[in-house]
């Protein structure tokens, strides 16, 4: 029988006492494709940082892939619900998507060459390719997802976390966002 992708089993988190997930049992399959819903505050992004391995369960047993979330990390792409970047800095799609290859890059230098076509491809894959070398800042919130979501599939990952992905998107890019995760995802 084949290991889900995500097995937990009574997990619990809390922040300072405050109980954010209780309880919780679920199992994701590979070639699922799941939305965790909930209020503000609910613990979604919680329980995604917890999957990350970037928090630690206090009660229950969580793996990923058959193993500790940390030592998964590198099978998982990852966009953010809200993207850490000083709006001055002069960053372009195309370095935002290169910065989902840094684990592939030299520790001391610069991007390779397939680095650079693998950020390529998956903007081409997002039908962002044209807005490479746009700063990322100039972006419409819809043309930011796209670049979000092609950094975390250029690393070429097994499986995909988006945090809330639709925030701050008009009814009709969000339609066009649903429509591309259906034409990304594989099977």
């Amino acid at each position: 029988m084949n290991e889900p992708v995500i097995r937990a089993r009574d997990l619990a988190f809390s922040y300072d006492g405050s109980p954010v997930l209780e309880g919780v049992n679920l199992e994701i399959e590979r070639g699922d494709f799941v939305s965790i819903i909930g209020p503000n505050g609910g613990g979604k992004t919680t329980l995604l940082k917890l999957v990350l391995g970037l928090l630690q369960p206090q009660a229950g047993d969580l793996t990923v892939f058959g193993q500790a979330p940390v030592a998964a990390r590198r099978r998982i792409g990852y966009m953010p619900q809200h993207v850490q970047l000083d709006a001055s800095f002069p960053v372009t799609a195309l370095d935002v998507v290169l910065t989902g290859r840094l684990a592939s890059a030299f520790p001391a230098g610069p991007f390779r060459r397939a680095d650079r076509q693998a950020a390529e491809r998956a903007l081409s894959d997002v039908e962002a390719f044209d807005l490479r070398g746009r700063p990322f800042f100039a972006l419409s919130g819809g043309q930011r997802q796209r670049v979000l979501i092609a950094r975390a599939l250029v690393s070429g990952p097994e499986l995909i976390l988006l945090d809330e992905p639709t925030a701050s998107l008009d009814p009709r890019v969000q339609d066009d966002l649903y429509e591309l995760l259906r034409v990304l995802k594989p099977g």
